[in-house]
C-alpha cells in the first residue's frame, strides 16, 4: 500500500512560530502503533535475526535496542535508491530483516529513493555514479517499487505456508522520498538539517574518507548524501513514528547520522522533556548520541554479501545476481544457489529462508552424510526461488533442472525441437541459419563460444568430447560439417559437449 505523508513546514522559524510537528509537544505519530490488535500478536524478532546472522551492528548503548523493540510493535524502515533496473541478492539481507519484522506484527516502510538516486550514495563505492537521465530513473523507480511490493506479497504467502499466522502479521507500505524532498529548497534544507550537522563528523565517516583517499575524490552532491538520508529518517520519525532504520553494513555511517539528527532535533524542540519523568535518573551515554540523551531512534545493519574471496556482491562490483526474472531467470537463480560452495550453504539457509534453525541443522547433517546429493543446496535454491518468484516459477525451475541435469537425460531424447527450446528458455542460442549450416563442427563450437579458439575446438573434437543430435552421434573429425538430419523440427540443433553440457541452437 502507499502511504500519505504529512508535508513538513517550510523553515525552522516557521516551525517554532507555529508550534507544529517540531514544537515543544512533539510526539511521533504512527497510524500503525495505535491499533491495539497488534499488541496481542506482536513478538520481538531481534533474537531471531541475531541467531540467523542477519545483524552486523546496532546503534545505541548496550541492550538499548533489544529492550526497545521488545516492548511494543514499532515502525521500521529501509531504503534503496533507484540507481539500477532491479534489486539484487545483496539487498536480500536487509530485506529479510524487514520481512521478519513485518511477519511478527510490526509496521515496515520501504523507501524507493527517487530524489536521492540522482545524487548518489558514496557508501561502498570508489568512483562517482553516472548521472541518471530522468526517463531511465523513472523506469528504474517503477521497477524497484514493483519488486518491493512483490517481495512482501510473495514473502507473506511463503511464510503462511511455513506456519506463520495471518493474525500475527503486521502492516507495510512502499513510499518514495520524492514526496518530501522534491519541494524542499536548499535554504530550507540547510536551515532544517545543515545547521545541526557537524562537518567534522561527516568527514570522519568511512564512506567519505574512503572516497577522499582516491584520485577522483568525492563530489559535493555525494558528500551531502548522508544529510538527505538523515532527513529521510527524521521525516519518518516525525510523521510516522519510525524508530528503527535497517540497511547494509556499508550504510552504518549514514544510519548513525540519521539517529544523531533525530536525537538533536528532538532535544532542541522538546527541551521541557529533559528529566521530566524522573529527574534523578542518570543520563545514558552513547557513542552515537553526543548529547548523552537516551536515544530516540536506532539503527541496525545487516552483513554485506560477499564472494568466497571476500569481494562484495552487487551492481557496482559487476557480479550481481538480480531479483528481476528478466535479468536473472528463476532457473539461473536456482542454479546459482545449487552451485554455491558447501561452506556458504549453512549461512545462506539461515539468512535467506524462513526454515526453522533446527531444520537447517538437519539439512546440513544430511549434506555431510551424502555431499554428492546436494540436499542442502537444493533446499536453499527451492526456498529462495519460491520466496522471490513464487511457487509456479519454482516448479518450472525444478523441472528444467531435472530435464537438463538428470543422469540419463532421458527426457531430452524424447523432446521435440520446440519442447527443447521451451525447456532451455533463455539458454537457447539463436543464430542465423547460415552461421551454422554448411559450416564445420569446429566453426560451430567457436561461433557458440563453447571454446576460445579454433585450435581448442579441433582438440575437443579429436578427443571425442562432442556429440550431435538427439541420438548423440560422436564426432571425431574436426572437418565434419553440420548435417540437416541432426536438426529437430527443421531448425533446432542439440549439441552435447562432455558428459552433461547440452547446448540448444535455434536457427532462424
Amino acid at each position: 500500500m502507499s502511504g500519505t505523508l504529512l508535508r513538513t513546514p517550510r523553515s525552522i522559524s516557521t516551525l517554532l512560530l507555529r508550534r507544529g510537528p517540531f514544537g515543544l509537544s512533539l510526539q511521533p505519530r504512527s497510524h500503525f502503533s495505535t491499533h491495539p490488535s497488534h499488541w496481542d500478536t506482536f513478538k520481538t524478532c531481534l533474537p531471531e535475526l541475531k541467531a540467523r546472522g542477519l545483524v552486523e551492528s546496532v546503534t545505541g548503548p548496550d541492550g538499548a535496542i533489544e529492550k526497545h523493540v521488545a516492548e511494543k510493535p514499532i515502525v521500521v524502515y529501509s531504503g534503496v535508491d533507484a540507481t539500477a533496473a532491479s534489486l539484487h541478492i545483496g539487498h536480500l539481507l536487509p530485506l529479510m530483516s524487514m520481512l521478519h519484522f513485518f511477519l511478527n506484527g510490526n509496521h515496515t516502510i520501504s523507501i524507493v529513493g527517487k530524489a536521492t538516486a540522482s545524487v548518489g550514495d558514496p557508501s561502498g563505492r570508489t568512483r562517482e555514479r553516472d548521472e541518471l537521465r530522468q526517463q531511465k530513473l523513472e523506469k528504474q523507480f517503477k521497477g524497484i517499487w514493483n519488486q518491493l511490493e512483490r517481495f512482501y506479497e510473495n514473502g507473506k504467502t511463503y511464510a503462511l505456508k511455513r506456519g506463520y499466522k495471518e493474525e500475527n502479521i503486521g502492516t507495510r507500505e512502499v513510499i518514495t522520498n520524492s514526496d518530501w524532498l522534491d519541494n524542499m529548497g536548499i535554504v530550507e534544507f540547510l536551515g532544517t538539517v545543515g545547521r545541526h550537522v557537524n562537518v567534522r563528523h561527516m568527514l570522519a565517516r568511512d564512506s567519505v574518507r574512503g572516497r577522499m583517499a582516491t584520485v577522483s575524490g568525492i563530489n559535493f552532491a555525494e558528500f551531502t548524501y548522508q544529510l538527505l538520508q538523515s532527513y529521510d529518517f527524521w521525516h519518518l520519525y516525525n510523521t510516522k513514528g519510525c524508530e528503527l532504520q535497517i540497511g547494509g553494513n556499508d550504510q552504518y555511517g549514514n544510519i548513525t547520522a540519521g539517529v544523531d539528527l533525530i536525537n538533536r532535533l528532538h532535544k532542541i524542540h522538546n527541551p521541557v522533556e529533559k528529566h521530566q519523568e524522573d529527574p534523578e535518573e542518570p543520563e545514558e551515554k552513547s557513542e552515537d548520541n553526543p548529547e548523552k540523551e537516551p536515544p530516540r531512534a536506532f539503527g541496525l545493519t545487516a552483513p554485506l554479501l560477499t564472494t568466497a574471496k571476500g569481494e562484495k556482491i552487487g551492481k557496482s562490483a559487476g557480479n550481481a545476481i538480480w531479483l528481476d526474472a528478466h535479468l536473472t531467470s528463476p532457473f539461473d537463480l536456482y542454479q546459482y544457489f545449487i552451485r554455491l560452495p558447501d561452506a556458504a550453504v549453512p549461512e545462506y539457509l539461515s539468512r535467506f529462508t524462513l526454515l526453522p534453525l533446527t531444520k537447517i541443522e538437519e539439512l546440513i547433517s544430511k549434506h555431510q552424510e551424502a555431499p554428492h546429493e546436494r540436499v542442502a543446496h537444493r533446499a536453499l535454491a527451492s526456498e529462495v526461488v519460491e520466496l522471490i518468484h513464487g511457487i509456479e516459477a519454482l516448479e518450472k525451475a525444478e523441472e528444467r533442472t531435472k530435464t537438463l541435469f538428470s543422469t540419463a537425460n532421458s527426457n531430452l531424447l524424447t523432446m521435440s525441437g520446440q519442447e527443447l527450446v521451451g525447456a532451455f528458455g533463455e539458454k537457447v542460442i539463436k543464430l542465423p541459419w547460415d552461421a551454422i549450416m554448411g559450416n564445420t563442427i569446429t566453426h560451430a563450437l567457436k561461433t557458440l563460444n563453447i571454446v576460445p579458439s579454433a585450435a581448442a575446438a579441433r582438440k575437443m573434437v579429436r578427443s571425442g568430447g562432442v556429440y550431435m543430435g538427439r541420438e548423440g552421434e560422436k564426432i571425431i573429425d574436426p572437418a565434419q560439417k553440420i548435417k540437416k538430419l541432426w536438426l529437430l523440427d527443421g531448425n533446432v540443433l542439440l549439441m552435447r559437449v562432455g558428459k552433461k553440457n547440452y547446448n540448444v541452437v535455434q536457427l532462424e
